[in-house]
């Protein structure tokens, strides 16, 4: 499972900054091409430290390449990351999963190597129709482009860029823009969140989608025909202090054309565009 971007900030303040004169480093180059027999598989990537880049290729393999730059702040604790900071990998005629130091997992050990670090430069090349699920927390962004399969994406400190899609599931940061560009009208739902970024979705003319929003600072412009949707409010019952307490909330939607999946767009500080693919 991947983990969800709460988790991942949580893991992130764990690191400790490192005196640059005094770290110890080591770089290395590697690629690896995996068979696979379905017309579906699935690549799973679960960075930390550095960007993630997502193309087709050939049916039947996935290839993938990665750039490791491991650091410590001396060499006791650089000999310790090899144990603590791994690339956990998992492949089999069905897809392949790359898991770099699973904070699910690993997050004591990693409490032992305070200031260690294993920054990754992920490069991905899949079968037209693989379904991708990557995700990143910091010094990177997040690429796909000319997927076929659904992609779920997402990134806490930087962008998402996902472009030529079919279809997509999640795709969300924190801190960072998100665009999202199809190749053909979508077909099913898709959830687009970020905090602090504007969000720009590419959909071809005609298209038609149900959009519900949920914006706190921003705006939103349509460059395809758009009214007004509505939505049922929604209310929540809690109790504090032995008290019941209702939150009711009523988004605002949007339907595009003649409506169709459900697009559920949110962001706290940033504007959303929804364009004409060119």
């Amino acid at each position: 499972m991947k983990p969800t971007i709460s988790t991942l900030i949580g893991f992130a303040v764990l690191v400790a900054p490192v005196d640059a004169a005094t770290t110890v480093t080591e770089q290395i180059t590697w690629q690896e091409t995996y068979a696979v027999d379905t017309t579906e598989p699935r690549l799973v990537i679960n960075n930390i430290w550095g960007g993630i880049q997502v193309r087709t290729g050939a049916v039947g393999q996935i290839s993938v390449s990665a750039v490791e730059l491991r650091s410590a702040p001396d060499q006791e604790r650089f000999d310790r990351s090899r144990e603590n900071l791994l690339i956990n990998i998992d492949a089999d005629a069905y897809g392949a999963s790359f898991r770099v130091g699973d904070p699910n997992e690993q997050r004591a050990r990693i409490e032992n190597c305070r200031g260690c670090r294993l920054d990754v430069q992920f490069e991905a090349v899949v079968p037209p129709g693989t379904i991708v699920d990557v995700g990143t927390v910091m010094a990177g962004r997040v690429d796909v482009r000319d997927v076929a399969g659904t992609v779920t994406a997402s990134n806490v400190n930087g962008p998402v860029d996902v472009d030529g899609i079919q279809e997509c599931e999640s795709i969300e940061s924190v801190n960072g823009k998100i665009n999202v560009g199809f190749s053909r009208s979508p077909a099913q739902n898709c959830n687009i969140e970020t905090v602090n970024g504007d969000i720009t979705l590419d959909v071809p003319a005609g298209t038609g989608m149900d959009v519900t929003l949920d914006l706190f600072n921003g705006e939103v412009v349509s460059e395809l025909m758009a009214g007004p949707l509505d939505l049922a409010a929604t209310v929540e019952q809690t109790t504090e202090n032995g008290h019941r307490q209702y939150r009711i909330q009523k988004l605002t939607g949007l339907r595009l054309g003649a409506g169709g999946p459900i697009y559920s767009i949110s962001s706290i500080n940033g504007d959303v565009l929804i364009q004409k693919h060119q």
